[in-house]
């Protein structure tokens, strides 16, 4: 048999010692003879036209928000964001160009837009990823160029011997030519 809440009126299990729904104390509530199931005009809401189920929401107390002055409400609704124009096409070529093809002037536009306070947000983060992506060419140019010149460095040491050997062969003194490449860049 099924037993009811004497507060709310809520169906209960015959174990549960507590409503689910008001928590009141069932453990000494009557178990319903009729199967535990309420008619309809045992219901005191149905009887005064509110419908079945209407004295349970009648009983339960309303709680109210304690009121507070004026300097104590904060309004805490999130503020729209505001929306930046965005740049258009012609802007966007205008920007590629003027930071990619013209050297040193490119990197100063870089950082001046890249970390100024004006000009569109976009802008300025793409001046950032520029900035970083020049930093990791330079740094692998650099790389590029250490690792060829050990190899060419390399290639003059082992093969040396057969250089000088070729250009005695085709008739040039070597000692000779370095004297006067020394000469021109001592001029």
């Amino acid at each position: 048999m099924a037993k009811r809440c004497p507060k709310c009126g809520n169906f209960l299990m015959d174990d549960e010692r507590f409503c689910t729904k008001c928590g009141e104390n069932v453990t000494d509530a009557a178990v319903d003879t009729d199967g535990g199931y309420k008619t309809v005009t045992d219901d005191p809401g149905y009887a005064n036209g509110a419908g079945y189920g209407a004295a349970q929401y009648q009983q339960q107390p309303q709680y109210q928000q304690p009121q507070y002055g004026q300097q104590q409400q904060y309004n805490y609704a999130p503020q729209p964001a505001q929306q930046e124009p965005e740049m258009s096409v012609g802007s966007w070529v205008g920007t590629i160009i003027v930071t990619t093809f013209f050297g040193i002037i490119s990197i100063i536009l870089l950082f001046v837009w890249g970390f100024g306070s004006s000009g569109p947000e976009s802008r300025r983060r793409y001046c950032k990823a520029m900035l970083i992506v020049d930093l990791i060419s330079i740094i692998v140019g650099v790389v590029m160029i250490l690792v060829f010149s050990a190899v060419l460095v390399g290639f003059v040491h082992e093969f040396s011997s057969q250089i000088v050997q070729f250009f005695r062969d085709i008739g040039i003194d070597v000692q000779m030519a370095a004297t006067s490449i020394g000469n021109l860049f001592m001029m």
